[in-house]
């Protein structure tokens, strides 16, 4: 009898088990709930609980979550850190932050004070958030296997480069995922450094105060589909290799040392499908080796490209160059990359055999150009009859200008290329 009772007992905790298999524990967070703060609701969470937080303002100094949990806000919940604390500090795998709006977080020129910070986790998503006034706004750090989606970031206008931090910053990751996010008024508006293997995509990265994305020693990574305007510069990818960078648009990156995208000290990456369009540079190449560069329209740029001499083994090909101040320029008399098959609105030949390309080579370089990559202080003359009349006489004797740079086989008509 009593084997028969414990059979039925356990039969019982079996079934009990199996039919809370797979639910997960939902605790609400409100004025009028059980549980007034977010601390207080972690603090009885297990792991896998989804935190429901409803509308209203959530003053509760820096809050830590441990645990692999949702957190998911209701009505825009505001997570407000008071010019003071670290508003949400992460440090567990498998969370989710949602829907809500996260303020005025401390600042601090010794800590990296954000308004996420997630730390030496993996699958972390921070997704469908605002985030506004913040020191750093989204922070990660030694993570895998992340995703920032679709969040808004307005940064501190009025504080300047200095007192400011990035937009979405992610330090020493693989894997992330960093999807149609807008960002605004913050130092850099994203910033990868030691990160692989990763995807930036469909964001708007504009009005910030340095760069709209700055990538440093991050491999083998893609960016494409995103919008970089109106940023101080805007975008350097910086001692990389196997870099994908397709169907982006630079734009308005204007000022005395702005440029669309620089290149520096990159290897054996791909350039292809983007617009550069009236920025300062459509692209600034400074110790690039074996990257290809195709198939991108530069329009009404001062300079579309400034390729430096110690750029080599690059491919430029089936570009077209519109409109722009100069379509390109170097500091070296040689030419030690290959540039042919583009399109050049400047070029004045002629086709005889109709075959779509001309017939007498195209030189992009031109004389005053040069000048100025060696002598950056003649650019006041720049719209001066002197220019005027040593365009002149270029054109009647190309032989003057010092430059090997040619392109043998200009197209006639412009390259049409689907983004």
């Amino acid at each position: 009898m009593e084997r028969e009772n414990w059979k039925g007992w356990a039969l019982s905790l079996s079934l009990l088990v199996w039919c809370t298999a797979g639910v997960s524990q939902t605790i609400e967070v409100c004025s009028e709930c059980e549980y007034k703060t977010i601390k207080e609701a972690l603090e009885v969470a297990g792991g896998g609980a989804s935190l429901l937080v409803h509308s209203g303002t959530y003053r509760e100094g820096t809050i830590l979550v441990t645990k692999s949990v949702k957190l998911i806000g209701k009505g825009k919940p505001v997570l407000d850190g008071e010019g003071k604390y670290e508003v949400l500090k992460i440090r567990a795998n498998n969370v989710l932050v949602e829907g809500f709006e996260i303020i005025n977080s401390g600042r601090s020129e010794l800590e990296d004070i954000a308004g996420i910070k997630v730390e030496d986790s993996e699958n972390c998503v921070i997704r469908n958030n605002t985030l506004k006034n913040n020191f750093w706004a989204i922070y990660l750090a030694n993570v895998r296997n992340c995703r920032v989606e679709n969040n808004r970031i307005l940064g501190p206008f009025k504080v300047g480069e200095a007192y400011s931090g990035n937009g979405i910053h992610i330090w020493q990751a693989k894997g992330v995922l960093v999807k149609d996010n807008y960002i605004t008024g913050h130092r850099d508006g994203i910033y990868f450094e030691f990160v692989q293997d990763s995807v930036i995509e469909g964001n708007v990265s504009e009005g910030n105060w340095r760069y709209g994305l700055h990538f440093m020693f991050s491999h083998r990574d893609i960016y494409r589909n995103n919008l970089f305007r109106k940023n101080g510069v805007g975008v350097a990818v910086m001692y990389t290799k196997e870099v994908v960078m397709r169907n982006n648009r630079f734009e308005l990156n204007w000022g005395g040392t702005s440029y669309g995208l620089l290149l520096k000290a990159i290897n054996d990456s791909l350039v292809e499908h983007n617009v550069f369009y009236k920025n300062t540079a459509g692209i600034l190449m400074d110790e690039c080796q074996r990257t290809t560069i195709r198939e991108n329209d530069f329009v009404e740029n001062g300079w579309a490209m400034r390729v430096w001499a110690n750029s080599m083994d690059n491919t430029i090909t089936r570009n077209n160059f519109l409109s722009n101040t100069f379509d390109l320029s170097t500091n070296s008399s040689k030419n030690p990359n290959r540039i042919e098959g583009n399109y050049w609105s400047s070029y004045r030949g002629y086709d005889l055999n109709g075959d779509g390309v001309g017939d007498i080579p195209y030189r992009p370089v031109k004389l005053f150009s040069y000048i100025m990559e060696n002598n950056p202080a003649v650019s006041v003359l720049i719209k001066s009859f002197f220019v005027e009349l040593l365009n002149l006489i270029e054109d009647t004797l190309p032989a003057v200008v010092p430059v090997s740079v040619e392109d043998r086989k200009p197209l006639m008509e412009k390259v049409e290329w689907r983004r």
